[in-house]
């Protein structure tokens, strides 16, 4: 027979272990408090942060469905803490991106705490990097970047489809929900609905390797982007270039920097040499006799 005193909590389908007892642990003591920015341009910053996730599985025969999908959130962060470190650079290097962003709002809380190089990525708050869309309008916002190049477009239709199965991951380990299968065709991918992702090593190498080439490829239209812009009559920031290297060289260093390469594979060409081939593609050539 029952003892009549005893409590019955009916909610108890499962134990809770020490939830009530043991506390979440301090936030602030999750992250690095001693972490610096290290100066360096920000697709080296994105490729160095690609190679930490290499070294998690590059060495392994193959890898699990799950470890795969964490891999792949990584990959896509890394992208977009990319975008988010060139557009902040450029607003704080480029004087017409800075002049623009003057009248965009950021939060008290930035204000009071963030110090002042890092006031441009408090701009960035909310924005979303996962869709063609949001980046295009990025680009318009804080790089004043109307006209994107078809291959362009078709890169970042392409790296929105990689989203979307990151999307898969973040909210619904791995299944794909409908929202997500309308995005990426449903026709071919119904099939597949409420199935999860599985990336084998070789489709995760490739995705890795797509993404890497995805990032130098906006990284150089960004600096052709720029560099475009500070020739051209239409800024109000023109810069009045000599067209002669020692005398130039200061201002491209600001460009170079920004964009510049010293971790990849192949590094990227001498800043002498990138500016010889500004100055052949923009001087103004001299008029004909007669014009």
């Amino acid at each position: 027979m029952a003892t009549s005193n005893v409590s019955a909590d009916y909610s108890a389908i499962t134990n809770i272990g020490l939830l009530g007892i043991s506390p979440c642990p301090d936030t602030v003591s999750l992250f690095d408090c001693n972490y610096s920015e290290v100066s360096t341009s920000a697709v080296d910053i994105y490729i160095e942060n690609c190679r930490e996730i290499n070294k998690l599985w590059a060495g392994s025969s193959s890898v699990s469905p799950e470890f795969s999908r964490l891999l792949l959130l990584g990959y896509v962060s890394a992208v977009e803490s990319y975008f988010r470190t060139i557009i902040s650079t450029v607003i704080n290097t480029d004087d017409k991106a800075r002049a623009d962003a003057h009248t965009y709002t950021i939060s008290f809380g930035a204000v009071l705490f963030q110090n002042k190089q890092s006031m441009a990525e408090a701009l960035l708050e909310g924005i979303s990097f996962a869709s063609e869309e949001a980046i295009r309008k990025a680009f318009l916002k804080f790089l004043a970047i109307k006209d994107i190049p078809e291959d362009i477009k078709s890169l970042l239709l392409e790296f929105e489809k990689i989203c979307h199965m990151r999307h898969c991951c973040v909210h619904r380990f791995g299944k794909l929900g409908t929202q997500n299968g309308i995005a990426l065709g449903l026709e071919r991918h119904k099939r597949v609905l409420e199935k999860p992702l599985t990336l084998g090593k070789d489709a995760l190498g490739d995705i890795a390797s797509w993404l890497m080439s995805f990032v130098k490829a906006i990284n150089n239209f960004m600096f052709r982007t720029l560099l475009d812009r500070s020739n051209s009559d239409k800024n109000p920031y023109k810069i009045n270039w000599t067209w002669n290297y020692s005398k130039d060289r200061a201002i491209f260093l600001r460009f170079y920097k920004m964009f510049a390469s010293i971790k990849d594979g192949t590094p990227s060409p001498s800043i002498n040499e990138l500016y010889q081939r500004f100055l052949l593609a923009r001087k103004p050539r001299p008029k004909a006799p007669g014009n």
